[in-house]
């Protein structure tokens, strides 16, 4: 069992270039190209992805292997999991006893695994030595394919393979990446899963109420667990927002009040929860070695809620449903944005 611990990424293909350019400076300890053909499998009433279990073959050359990953924990695009390997042979599909051997899961159901989708991608590896750390930088460009359904994969990971958290956080804010890019806490299994079904909208107007509601009613809970809770709706309000079509708003003026209005509410609430940041920064301050880190962070808060309001007097003069999501969407690609990520991840670990 390994535990595997990477930032995900979700850049433009042009960024490959630029991502190569940038690592020559240090000199890679390792690199090489090569494509993995992945094959997940799952019974026919979706038993592990309810259990928030993966179990792909994997193939790299002739090498074959058996991996179930758990479900771990994501804070903003930092992925942490335990990974259980399996050598094989030959390509067959898993049966109930191979599941075992690499994970104790009762009950499991008395039917055949299936192929449910697969993830074949070209990937492109460096392993650079940074700091007191060694970190494995993978460009992966492909596709995942479920039946007649098909997405593109364009990403980055990456791993730490030695070394502290802290360092991986400081290499991912050296890249150069200024546009197009943002953290994904969805893996290639869960897009697999979610592929060809339709997306669901969060209701963010009661999910907000909720929020609000426990937290008036769970006064004594700790500063650090409220900032966990207002973090992790961060993350799935951003990533629900850029992973849905844009016809899901162009045609209605409602669904585009509530969405805007969800990131006002948000950043609102920041706005008037300053001393939320202060407590928690004041409480990792032997961890934290960036003194900037807390004005930064209220500077940034300040700087999103003014491009929400701005943003929500755009949609009301123009009442354009299209053109206001994309200036939404455009906003939580842009580099400041992925700037607060990697703060915010760094004071909620």
């Amino acid at each position: 069992m390994n535990n595997e611990i990477e930032l995900k990424l979700v850049v433009s293909p042009e960024t490959f270039n630029l991502l190569e350019q940038h690592l020559k400076q240090f000199n890679p300890l390792e690199y090489k190209r090569f494509f993995l053909g992945n094959t997940y499998y799952d019974y026919p009433d979706r038993f592990l992805a309810k259990q928030k279990v993966g179990l792909r073959i994997r193939q790299e050359d002739q090498h074959l292997t058996l991996t179930l990953k758990t479900d771990g924990r994501v804070v903003g695009g930092l992925h942490e999991r335990p990974e259980y390997n399996l050598p094989l042979q030959e390509k067959e599909t898993p049966t109930n006893e191979q599941l075992r051997k690499l994970y104790d899961l009762e009950q499991l159901p008395n039917a055949p695994l299936n192929a449910i989708f697969s993830t074949d991608f070209n990937r492109t590896l460096w392993l650079i030595a940074f700091r007191d750390s060694k970190i494995e930088v993978a460009f992966d460009l492909g596709e995942i394919v479920s039946g007649d359904h098909s997405q593109p994969i364009c990403e980055i990971e990456l791993e730490l393979k030695e070394g502290v958290v802290g360092d991986l956080f400081y290499f991912v804010e050296e890249l150069p990446i200024l546009t197009d890019v943002y953290f994904s806490s969805a893996s290639k299994a869960k897009r697999g899963y979610q592929l060809g079904h339709l997306p669901v909208m969060t209701d963010w107007l009661n999910k907000w109420h909720d929020f609000l509601k426990a937290e008036r009613e769970e006064s004594a809970v700790d500063f650090n667990t409220k900032f966990q809770s207002v973090l992790k709706m961060e993350q799935e309000l951003v990533e629900e927002t850029l992973s849905l079509p844009k016809s899901f708003f162009c045609q209605d003026f409602l669904k585009t009040v509530e969405r805007v209005g969800a990131f006002f509410n948000l950043y609102h609430y920041y706005d008037e929860n300053k001393a939320l940041f202060e407590a928690v920064v004041k409480s990792k301050r032997e961890n934290v070695t960036d003194d900037n880190i807390l004005p930064q962070l209220l500077e940034n808060n300040q700087y999103f809620l003014n491009e929400i309001q701005a943003l929500i007097r755009f949609h009301s003069e123009t009442k354009d449903n299209e053109k206001t999501v994309e200036k939404l969407t455009a906003l939580f690609k842009k580099r400041i944005y992925f700037e607060r990520v990697v703060k915010l991840m760094n004071l909620a670990l």
